[in-house]
């Protein structure tokens, strides 16, 4: 029976392409961003009632951070070729617990914003120099037939702890313990995930981790390779407006919806609950689709027009019927189903990087860090002088953009091309 039932387990991990050399790394991962991202929801508004910050000073803050996380989303792949993903993951430990640990007793105790700035700023050196090192190490110890399927279950891991169940025991411990007690716990189980994550690597496979470049030459060659393989840097704007439209719907729609067309405020959140459930499971099913449908297929036919189409729907649906919950609930579906489609973008523009994987990560990975501030500043652009419309408009035209970028990116070694020489050779 046991034996039966670890078989039908096996089977179904192997259809779903699971990397099961890489999963208790994974779950490592997801407590790792789970405790890191514990006050990320409520960190701006607990500034501002907590240690009577405004709420500008407080954005200030978070704006601190938001560009350290971009710089370490470089840095975790620029510095592989020069100290290997497991010490760029020791480094995004270490950093983390000692700058949260600072800013815990020192940022929110002294009274000085310049303080709070810096040590709330400096922990964002945290998750994307662990998860996004782990996610290098992956893609160098996964055969490129897989790496589609494998990018797509750390995209599951990173956004089930840090946008689900970060959320969720942040909304559990919150009311009950205060903000200082939270951020402790978050402190605790990051520090669990981390070295669960550097304990899982003195076992797991090893891969040829540097080149013996140093920093600064390692670094260089992270920011080059944008003029030096032209297409690579236009894969860093494709996966900069995969993002942007993900933070840009974050800023204005949960607004839109409520203010202008009435929605209540549950019935509004539990969409975006449903968006995010979407962007889950996509990942895991766009990673098993880009492998077998095709990395530039996937993303040129079904990404970038679903994205585009659901935001002008989503934008135009309340007008048509009102604060519609079911016919809302279905554009953001679409929504996520888009946005997670990305997902084939990664081994897409390694392969256009081939042999520089680490450097196109560390493009990929500063895009991603990126699209956190496209996005809302297309909002900030346009929402005051012209409208959630135009807002809607710009960031679905930011997906055009995209769809046509793509006409230049097909590559060899995509899946289906492989496939589609292998028939024409036994034809």
């Amino acid at each position: 029976m046991t034996s039966s039932h670890a078989s039908g387990l096996g089977g179904l991990l192997a259809r779903l392409r699971f990397p099961r050399e890489s999963g208790l790394g994974l779950a490592a991962v997801v407590l790792f961003v789970v405790g890191d991202g514990i006050e990320a929801v409520w960190i701006t508004e607990f500034l501002h009632s907590h240690s009577g910050y405004t709420v500008s000073q407080a954005s200030a803050v978070y704006t601190c951070y938001g560009v350290i996380v971009a710089l370490a989303a470089f840095l975790s792949g620029a510095l592989c070729d020069a100290i290997g993903p497991r010490r760029v993951m020791t480094v995004g430990l270490v950093a983390f617990l000692v700058f949260d640990a600072a800013f815990i007793l020192l940022g929110l105790t002294q009274g000085s914003l310049v303080l709070l700035m810096i040590l709330y700023g400096m922990r964002g050196f945290g998750y994307p120099m662990l998860a996004y090192g782990f996610l290098t190490w992956m893609m160098l110890i996964t055969p490129r037939e897989r790496q589609s399927s494998s990018s797509g279950w750390f995209w599951f891991a990173f956004s089930l702890g840090m946008q689900t169940i970060g959320a969720w025991a942040s909304s559990m411990l919150l009311p009950n313990f205060g903000g200082i007690v939270t951020l402790w716990v978050g402190w605790v189980i990051a520090a669990l995930g981390g070295v669960g994550v550097l304990v899982f690597l003195r076992g797991a496979p090893k891969a040829n981790e540097t080149q013996g470049l140093s920093i600064l030459a390692s670094v260089s060659s992270g920011v080059s390779v944008v003029w030096r393989r032209p297409k690579v840097g236009i894969g860093g704007i494709i996966k900069i407006i995969n993002l942007s439209g993900q933070y840009g719907l974050q800023a204005f729609y949960l607004v839109y919806i409520q203010r202008v067309h009435g929605m209540d405020q549950t019935l509004a959140i539990t969409e975006f609950t449903l968006f995010g459930v979407v962007c889950i499971l996509g990942d895991v099913a766009w990673g098993i689709g880009g492998d077998r449908l095709g990395w530039h297929r996937t993303l040129q036919m079904f990404a970038t027009p679903l994205c585009a189409i659901s935001l002008l729907y989503l934008y135009a649906i309340p007008f048509l019927v009102g604060p519609n919950f079911l016919l809302i609930a279905i554009g953001m579906a679409g929504m996520g189903i888009g946005l997670s489609a990305h997902v084939p973008t990664t081994p897409l523009i390694m392969a256009h990087a081939e042999p520089e994987t680490a450097n196109a990560l560390a493009v990929l990975n500063l895009g991603a860090g990126m699209g956190a501030f496209v996005g809302p500043a297309v909002v900030t652009i346009f929402v005051d002088s012209l409208g959630y419309g135009a807002v809607a408009c710009a960031l679905a035209g930011l997906y055009v953009i995209s769809f046509c970028l793509l006409f230049v990116m097909k590559h060899d070694a995509d899946p289906r091309e492989v496939r589609r020489r292998i028939r024409s050779t036994h034809a």
